[in-house]
């Protein structure tokens, strides 16, 4: 993942990100984890398994038949889980191997926006499963990030210049809306999409705020907004009179299965 994610991994503002971005996504891929029909001796593998939310679960999922291999650049908050069927790997799944047919279950979220060729590492994936194996792919559409009810033209000047700054550091803002079509290029079959949004009031919504908060220097460096929009936009996260909604990201949730 090295070759594009514009994150520091290391960093304790990082830990918050994740935390709050597994506060607001875990429902969902827990939910589409069991539909795959998880139990007892399962292997399975989470790349990018960041504090390790997902993955702490999963070794319950398995039991102690079962076997997860959980994996990032940083692995150190991985390396706090305590689980006999846990094995945490250091790795970037860009350049190092997988293996061949070894995995039931492989689940990545929020990964492959950030790497130069996300087709290629979703090949890699897909070797990795075993036959009749399923990957889950989870990944955000941005497009609707600057949508609010009521419209509002401060939010969306500043969630607009956020998008267009990440877009020239490497991610594809809208790679989930594509991940249908290159799961099925991939050659997996039975695949099964869906796409959850999460509306919030602003300052209930600190997945955002974490977000801007983060970008906030970067985006003011770029000259793409004003500092005073960014802070207006800020200030509005603390006040709990504000009454905007905001619409979030879409994020496209797809699973597929490998022949066999």
């Amino acid at each position: 993942m090295t070759d594009g994610y514009i994150f520091n991994t290391a960093e304790d503002g990082e830990h918050e990100r994740l935390r709050v971005q597994a506060e607001m996504c875990d429902r969902l891929t827990r939910r589409r984890i069991q539909e795959t029909g998880i139990g007892e001796g399962w292997s399975c593998l989470e790349v990018g398994g960041g504090i390790g939310t997902v993955t702490r679960w999963l070794t319950g999922q398995v039991g102690s038949t079962g076997r997860v291999v959980t994996t990032d650049l940083e692995p150190e908050w991985l390396r706090e889980l305590d689980a006999d069927n846990l094995e945490v790997l250091r790795h970037d799944v860009s350049a190092d191997p997988l293996g061949e047919a070894e995995f039931d279950l492989i689940t990545v979220r929020l990964v492959l926006v950030h790497l130069h060729d996300p087709r290629a590492v979703l090949d890699k994936l897909v070797t990795a499963l075993k036959p009749g194996g399923t990957l889950l792919v989870e990944e955000c559409d941005l497009s609707t990030m600057p949508l609010s009810d009521p419209p509002d033209e401060t939010w969306h000047e500043v969630i607009s210049a956020l998008i267009s700054l990440l877009a020239s550091m490497g991610p594809d803002p809208y790679l989930g809306r594509r991940l249908t079509r290159m799961m099925l290029d991939a050659g997996l079959h039975d695949v099964d999409s869906e796409v959850v949004a999460y509306p919030k009031l602003m300052p209930e919504s600190p997945s955002l705020q974490v977000q801007v908060v983060k970008m906030r220097d970067p985006l003011i460096e770029s000259g793409r907004v004003s500092q005073d929009a960014i802070d207006e936009v800020l200030a509005r996260f603390g006040d709990p009179t504000c009454d905007l909604v905001l619409h979030n990201s879409t994020i496209h949730s797809v699973c597929g299965r490998r022949p066999g």
